[in-house]
Parts: structure tokens; sequence; C-alpha cells
């Protein structure tokens, strides 16, 4: 994801008065050297030919900043003070305890005019500061940007971001999808490969995450969020649909593919809604599948893990630990309950896969159950490093007896993931 650190800037200044560069220094809190950059392109129109300063009235440190020294060079993003979110139109203590008692839907919520700063760094990736607090001033004005610069100039950003993301994705090279066939394996399914895939669908949700965040409010979101991704076939059946063009023999092969897939997944789906309505459908597999979430539920150690995660969130809530909205990702507290939160759903869809295993030449299951147990080990392990680090801050020194349970338990379910693992290996 990106790097945002809007709060811990203290003031700044942006040049744009030279086309085509962007000068910027950014005071940071806990940073003896500002952030100087020398990026290339140009900001949006309305403040484009500027140079304008810029303070934030209430900083506050965070840990998520860019590394680097000197000035670093790099290419804009989007850069604009008339970019449009949506915020609370409540005083910030309300909202966040509306958050904590988990009714912040009823919170409500008007639009503001948003500084945003955004730029692409090889090495670092994307940088965004981004607020509706920070105090603007313009100190000088020297040419204007006209409409066609600025469709051009955001057209260039929305390449930066789908070459940022496409790193982030990795996919393999047409030259590498060519020479794959639909053959069936055994070494395609070792623990190794499903890793890969795992870790391949790792940065395919991340990336998908940042397209998200960035676009999602906007009018042509679902257009931006499958050009920055690469899904060029996605943009080319939107056009069609809005269009109201008709299927075609003339269509390429490839397109032919995609709606032959889309009518399967279509008429699965009028299936289901038959089988709901009453209709026999595929009763079978239904049942099926009900067995296998069943067995995964009754499972000792999926039992194990998922009481395990209960109790701790019980623990924590009636302790008053993990309530605080403004606990940093790198906070002890927030990375423990976050692993600890991962390893129950997971390890169930290992321990569910295993119950569907068919009596079939090649062993799909075995290999990804094995991955995922393993990620569960790791998650387990980081949530273990965390508690440790948790114990060490004098905060949390009255509740030893409870995070000392907390430390049993995921060293109970890490010896049952273990013995797990070695009866997949030796059957």
């Amino acid at each position: 994801m990106a790097w945002r650190f809007d709060q811990a800037v203290i003031c700044g200044e942006l040049d744009n008065t030279e086309r085509g560069r962007v000068m910027v220094r950014l005071e940071v809190m806990d940073r003896d050297e500002p952030i100087l950059l020398d990026l290339q392109g140009d900001a949006w129109r309305d403040i484009a030919g500027s140079r304008l300063r810029f303070l934030n009235p209430s900083p506050r440190p965070q840990p998520a900043v860019p590394p680097g020294s000197g000035v670093q060079t790099g290419q804009v993003g989007d850069i604009t003070a008339s970019r449009k979110v949506k915020v609370f139109a409540v005083p910030e203590e309300e909202w966040k305890q509306a958050y904590r008692e988990r009714r912040v839907h009823e919170m409500p919520t008007e639009m503001r005019s948003c500084f945003y700063l955004e730029w692409f760094m090889e090495g670092f990736g994307r940088c965004v500061v981004e607020s509706t607090d920070f105090q603007i001033e313009v100190v000088e004005h020297r040419w204007q940007m006209d409409e066609d610069e600025e469709a051009a100039q955001r057209m260039a950003n929305m390449h930066a971001m789908r070459e940022h993301l496409a790193a982030v994705i990795q996919r393999p090279s047409r030259d590498e999808a060519a020479g794959r066939d639909d053959e069936l394996r055994p070494e395609d399914f070792t623990e190794e490969k499903w890793e890969e895939q795992l870790k391949a669908s790792d940065r395919l949700t991340d990336a998908s995450l940042e397209a998200h965040d960035k676009y999602e409010e906007d009018e042509e979101s679902e257009q931006k969020i499958a050009f920055v991704m690469g899904w060029d076939h996605l943009i080319e059946d939107l056009a069609d649909a809005q269009e109201g063009v008709e299927p075609s023999s003339a269509d390429s092969p490839e397109k032919q593919r995609r709606r032959e897939w889309m009518e399967t997944l279509n008429h699965g789906f009028a299936e289901d809604l038959e089988e709901e309505s009453g209709g026999e459908g595929r009763l079978d597999e239904a049942a099926e599948a009900a067995s296998v979430r069943h067995k995964a539920q009754e499972h000792p150690l999926g039992r194990q893990a998922r009481e395990l995660v209960v109790r701790i969130c019980e623990d924590a809530r009636r302790a008053g630990l993990g309530n605080s909205s403004e606990a940093a990702p790198d906070d002890p507290l927030t990375r423990f309950l976050g692993n600890v939160m991962q390893v129950s759903g997971k390890l169930a869809a290992a321990i569910g896969v295993l119950g569907r295993r068919p009596d079939a030449e090649i062993d799909i299951d075995t290999g990804y159950a094995l991955a995922v147990s393993k990620r569960c080990l790791n998650w387990i392990n980081e949530a273990l490093a965390a508690l440790q680090q948790l114990e060490m801050l004098p905060a949390h020194a009255r509740h030893e007896e409870l995070l000392g349970t907390w430390r049993s338990g995921l060293f109970s379910l890490r010896e049952g993931i273990v013995d797990f693992r070695r009866s997949l290996r030796e059957n």
C-alpha cells in the first residue's frame, strides 16, 4: 500500500512555477532533515503554475514515513487542492466514540475540498499526503494550465499508477503465460507451488485495495480501476455494455471465451436461485458444501483456534484493550490482534479443503492445506513477537497475567498446527 503520513507533516512548500517540474519541501515530525522532492510533471489545473505553502495545525507522529535523504527524484501523481472527499460532519471525538461502539454508519458526513499530494519514486513506490485540515496559502502564480493540458496530465498520472500497480502485482510475462497449458501435474500442487499462488493472490489483493482506495469515490471509478489494474478486457466489456454492442462471431477468441465464461457463471447463479426457491437444482453439491463446513467447524484444531480467538477478543474488550481508533499499524497491540484474527479463518479453510479431497490421481488440496497452515504458524509467531513487545510497555504492566494466558493459548495452538502438518505429510 501507499506511504501515507499526512498527520506527521508539520508544514511544507510546493513549487510548480516551472512547467513540467514540481519541487516539494516537507517538514516532518521526528525527522532532523526535511523531505525534498524533485518531481517530473505538473499539478492539476487549480494549482498548476503556482508556488504555495501549507501548514498542518495539529501534527502528530506517524511511523509510516518513507526513508531517504537529500533531494529525491520521481514522478508526480495527482496533485490538487480541489479533490472532494467525504468527511464526518461531527467533532472528532464524537465519530471516534461511534466507531468504538460500532455505530459509525449513523454519523452524518459532508463533502470537503482536500489537499492531495501524490508522487511515485523508484524503490519506494507510491507516496500520498492527503488532508482536509491543512491551511494553504498561494504565494506566487506564473502560468495557467488549460483543460487539454490537465487532461493529458491526469492521463499520465493514471499511467504512473498503472505502472506502480503492475510492479506490485508482478504478473508473468506474455511468453511465460503462453507457455502454460491446462494439463494437471502433481508437481504443480506442492506446498511450495501453492505458496507461490497465495503470494500472487496477496499481491493482487493489495493492488486492488490500493486502486479502490484512490478511485472508489470517482464518477468513473469502474473504468479507472480497471485501467490502473491492467484489466483492459474489462474496459472493453464496459464500453460494449454502455454502447449496447451485441456479441458477434467476429469477436476475438479471447473475447468469446470471456463471454462463454460469464454465461457459465450466470447459468450457475440461476441454478442456485432455482435451488433456493424449491427446485431440485444442485442439492447434492449444496449438501456436500455444508458437510465440508461442518467438518471444518468440528475438527478439534479448528475448534481450538476459533475458541482462542473469541476468548482473546472478549478478554481485550473487557480489559479495555484494542479500542483506540488512533492506534498506528505498527502498534504492538494492533499487530498482535491483527495476526491472531488471521489464524482462525485461514486455518478453517485449510481444514475444510481436506473434507472434500476426491479419490483422484492428483492430490490438489494437501499442498494447499500445508501452505495455509504454514502461514498460520507465521502469524502466530508474529503475534507472539508483538505480545513480547506489549509486555515491555509500562502501560500494560497490570495486564501481565492476561497476556500470559494469551501466550499459553498461542503456544498450544502452534503445537496443534505442527501436529496437523505432520499428519498431512505422513498421509
